[in-house]
């Protein structure tokens, strides 16, 4: 009687591709354990071919995804091979990561499962989170959706005329259509102006993210994000190295998924810390959102945060020995700081004048303004903490109290001048994805209380947003230049390059074009209130809420002097704030998008006071997911001159067109 062995290597392989396809990957490993030479088929092929295609079951291919627009000829043609990818390596990771993580959220084999110590989940965590991030992070591209017509052509060329401000859509379109049986979904939204956006393919790696996570992260991690307090304290001082790490890849995934309460009935089975087992009313998703919100407000206020060792940006601190020993010495400063600002506020509350009085009239116009901003998002206009007169008066008290009590704090400046004057350079800068899923978590919260129909947000939330590519762009946009020719100083060339330098340029970032961005704020009484507390507990605590339209455009570029990105180069951005339906002059725009160190695209935009060329507030921000994703910008603002007690907040920029 024939055997199974007597079958062609070709027709067993073919099983164990149809055993991937059909969602069973551990079939592979169990029949390679049956015998040598059936393990010798599956692990010791003298070639990549059988995993390769296992792995294309399931995944997009590595070799047409990672990159945005243009960036798959980009990338080949400096040298960045796709033939050594590890075919088998990766597949087999990420069935490892969907299996633990289904293991993690399933009540059931919680109750049955093997201890673990804490450090040992805590590196099975790092392994499943890096796991997803190269799911992710190597997404199939969306192809081309909308024609930019409108908007001018040549660099730092001026803006035609175009379409009014009511016209442009204040979310991006939905990437693809949710569900469906096809990998190839048509979407037809339209604006007033008859322009589609075309078609968009499911990708693979998406859907598969969206399946290992029905159920939401391991509980523990979750925990972190919606406890009683940070573990590790706000900034994570307090983590060890592993605890970091995982802290940064949960917090990377948030900022690309948003947080994603423990269901029931596995928050019935877990603990976690300021809860007891079973206690259904602690761990209801509301609740769990609530404290979510205000640990991500902790975050995002905190004005310690802004320093000059992360750039005044979300970016992890470039530190020397040096300036580590000061960071405790520069938190009481700020303590003593604080403290006589919020009795000048409390003063000048009980004594009324006549700059104090208008000072209060804002206060109480920016919270009128943000109950219309919760009823209409549509009305939002300029009208936000980057583009309105009336909190700069709130900004204004920071700055001349700051000045003020320097007098009183004779070591202040002393400390102040000890520090380097110098910001870190882009190739010394890494994300700070803690402090971004933060932002995440409160632009969210508060766009969810102001939008009316929460089907708007779809295009902006949907995790095919994170695509490259997924924004609107126009093919047309993205041509890329001839590569450099080969010089004998190249090294040396390339470490001489500034900001100062001109060069060829693509538009590999997506940047032409018109974007919305929402800037949320707290009045700068209870901003610094809740710095000092630290606690965020108040109920009525209420922020502003804003979304600004801005169209942006190419002025010029410059070379990157970021290692291993230099095909890549720094884009030097104009534009102005679109005139919507408030009043008040356009506010001005400049800044960059360029590479840092871990290869993450940052945004840096200033904007001019009103009708001015002076540059009044600064917004940070890296892009989430791939170049040119839908999902956008979050990042932070802040004063542009960087005064010590400058108030800041989270933001969300994204591309509507």
């Amino acid at each position: 009687m024939p055997s199974f062995h007597s079958l062609p290597a070709e027709v067993i392989e073919h099983i164990l591709i149809i055993a991937a396809l059909g969602g069973f990957p551990q079939a592979i490993a169990a029949f390679a354990r049956t015998c040598k030479a059936n393990y010798s088929l599956v692990y010791n092929s003298p070639d990549q071919h059988l995993w390769r295609q296992i792995y294309l079951t399931t995944f997009d291919d590595p070799r047409a995804s990672g990159g945005g627009p243009g960036w798959g000829d980009c990338a080949s043609s400096h040298n960045h091979p796709q033939d050594d990818f590890e075919w088998a390596h990766e597949y087999q990771e990420r069935a490892w990561a969907a299996e633990y993580i289904r293991h993690q959220t399933d009540p059931t084999y919680r109750l049955s499962a093997v201890w673990h110590t804490d450090e040992e989940v805590t590196h099975r965590n790092i392994r499943a989170f890096d796991a997803l991030l190269s799911v992710i992070d190597s997404a199939l591209p969306c192809p081309p959706t909308i024609v930019l017509s409108f908007l001018g052509g040549g660099v730092g060329a001026p803006s035609p005329p175009s379409p009014t401000y009511d016209q442009y859509p204040i979310f991006p379109p939905l990437p693809q259509a949710m569900g469906g049986s096809s990998s190839i979904v048509a979407i037809s939204p339209s604006d007033v102006g008859g322009r589609t956006f075309g078609q968009a393919t499911r990708a693979r790696n998406t859907a598969w993210v969206e399946s290992v996570l029905a159920k939401g992260y391991p509980p523990e991690v979750t925990a972190d994000f919606s406890g009683e307090k940070w573990v590790g304290r706000v900034f994570d001082q307090l983590l060890d190295p592993a605890e970091f790490r995982q802290m940064q890849a949960a917090g990377q995934l948030i900022a690309y998924t948003g947080f994603m309460p423990i269901p029931q009935p596995l928050a019935d089975v877990v603990s976690v810390p300021g809860s007891h087992t079973g206690d259904r009313q602690y761990m209801s998703a509301e609740n769990q959102l609530r404290r979510a919100r205000r640990l991500a407000r902790q975050r995002v206020y905190n004005m310690r945060y802004l320093s000059r060792d992360r750039h005044w940006g979300p970016f992890l601190p470039v530190e020397s020995p040096k300036e580590g020993r000061r960071r405790d010495q520069r938190v009481v400063e700020d303590e003593e700081l604080l403290q006589p600002i919020l009795a000048m506020i409390h003063a000048a509350a009980a004594h009324p004048h006549g700059n104090d009085h208008n000072h209060d009239h804002d206060h109480d116009q920016e919270h009128d303004d943000e109950h219309e901003d919760e009823s209409e998002h549509g009305d939002a206009g300029e009208n936000d903490i980057m583009d309105v007169d009336e909190d700069e008066d709130a900004e204004g008290d920071a700055s001349s109290t700051d000045s003020e009590d320097d007098r009183g704090l004779p070591d202040a400046r002393e400390a102040e001048a000890d520090i380097p004057t110098g910001p870190p350079t882009s190739s010394e800068l890494r994300t700070d994805w803690a402090y971004l899923a933060a932002v995440r978590v409160v632009v969210e919260a508060n766009l969810r209380q102001s939008v009316q129909n929460l089907q708007d947000l779809r295009g902006l939330l949907s995790l095919d947003g994170l695509r490259p590519g997924s924004a609107p762009w126009d093919a047309s946009a993205y041509k890329v230049p001839d590569p450099p020719e080969e010089s004998s100083s190249k090294g040396k060339g390339k470490e001489r390059a500034t900001a100062s330098d001109e060069c060829e340029g693509w538009d590999w970032a997506g940047v032409t074009g018109i974007w919305q961005r929402c800037v949320c704020w707290m009045d700068y009484r209870d901003l610094i209130l809740h710095n000092l507390s630290g606690e965020f507990e108040d109920p009525h605590l209420s922020e502003a809420v804003r979304i600004i339209a801005m169209r942006l455009r190419i002025q010029s570029y410059s070379p990157c002097t970021v290692p291993g990105y230099e095909h890549l180069p720094t884009i030097h951005v104009i534009g102005e704030t679109v005139r919507g339906a408030v009043s008040g002059r356009p506010r001005k725009m400049h800044g960059t998008v360029s590479i840092v160190a871990d290869g993450s695209v940052r945004w840096n935009l200033y904007s001019t006071i009103e009708g001015g060329d002076e540059d009044e507030w600064v917004s940070e921000g890296v892009q989430v997911g791939g170049v040119a994703s839908a999902m956008g910008i979050l990042g932070l603002w802040t004063g542009a001159q960087h005064e010590r007690m400058d108030p800041l907040g989270p933001c969300w920029a994204w591309k509507v067109a």
